[in-house]
């Protein structure tokens, strides 16, 4: 396995978009391909508290991003930044509010330990230090800087993702979001920054790829499954666990026909899994 280096400001493979920083990072402690740093990267931020639209439009720009030559850095948590993660693949560098050594959140370490081994892990950290809710913002703005473009995938109002998109539009970095639905909270923010805060709306793969790159692409968003209000709260309460159908009347707060219905035609498009004993989990 990979041993954590260090690198420290002034040294010739200390990443020279850090500079643009008015406070960069003395030292970075990093485990990995330290020949990711090397590559252009784009960074992919988004809510902890996601849609499934949002998992699906974050993996998928991701996967096309590495696929035309770009290194894609978020910050390992839950949600939007897991999921990019998973779409770039190999090429992919996660920037951690805590040391190296330590988990955050734990239910991503599988993913973290994959990441140390066929991507890079970045802290400015020691590596056995625990992270505080100082650590995390600062994170930000490392990831802010080390991308050519920030592109915001889902959050909402009062989501952190908001600051290192601020942090971006500071660094002079070109900031895009992805629109979503009016109603939905975790596109408030992402639909904010389009109508008033410059950011350019991204709309499908191939013409993100062609802004950062000057060349046309293939890659095309693929369809995502448009979902109702009602659709959306089912899968919420399905978020984490398997419900039993009883369970799924009382927190969802609709009749046995509707809720019926709503369960029947959610299995016929894929968004959930009938199981034994008439439970149900979201796929």
């Amino acid at each position: 396995m990979n041993e954590i280096q260090t690198i420290r400001l002034g040294d010739s493979n200390y990443p020279k978009s850090l500079l643009d920083l008015k406070d960069p990072p003395k030292q970075l402690y990093v485990k990995g391909n330290l020949n990711l740093l090397n590559h252009p990267m784009v960074s992919i931020v988004g809510t902890r508290d996601c849609t499934r639209y949002g998992l699906m439009v974050a993996k998928d720009l991701a996967t096309h991003c590495a696929e035309a030559g770009f290194v894609v850095v978020s910050g390992l948590a839950e949600g939007i930044d897991t999921a990019a993660h998973q779409g770039a693949g190999e090429k992919t560098i996660a920037v951690l509010g805590n040391g190296i050594n330590v988990y955050y959140p734990i239910i991503n370490k599988e993913l973290q330990n994959k990441i140390a081994n066929t991507g890079l892990l970045i802290s400015e950290y020691p590596p056995d230090f625990h992270g505080d809710k100082s650590t995390f913002p600062q994170r930000n703005r490392i990831v802010a800087a080390l991308g050519r473009a920030v592109i915001a995938v889902e959050a909402d109002l009062h989501s952190g993702t908001l600051i290192t998109i601020r942090k971006a539009q500071t660094l002079q970095r070109v900031v895009y979001a992805v629109p979503g639905n009016i109603n939905c909270y975790a596109s408030q923010g992402t639909n904010d920054l389009i109508a008033n805060h410059g950011a350019k709306m991204i709309t499908n793969a191939a013409d993100l790829i062609k802004n950062l790159t000057g060349h046309k692409s293939s890659s095309q968003l693929q369809p995502v499954k448009q979902i109702t209000m009602d659709q959306q709260k089912i899968l919420n309460i399905l978020k984490t666990d398997e419900i039993h159908f009883d369970d799924l009347v009382m927190e969802s707060g609709l009749s046995v026909p509707q809720l019926s219905t709503l369960l029947t035609n959610m299995e016929m498009i894929g968004l959930i899994e009938k199981l034994p004993g008439n439970y149900f989990i979201a796929k």
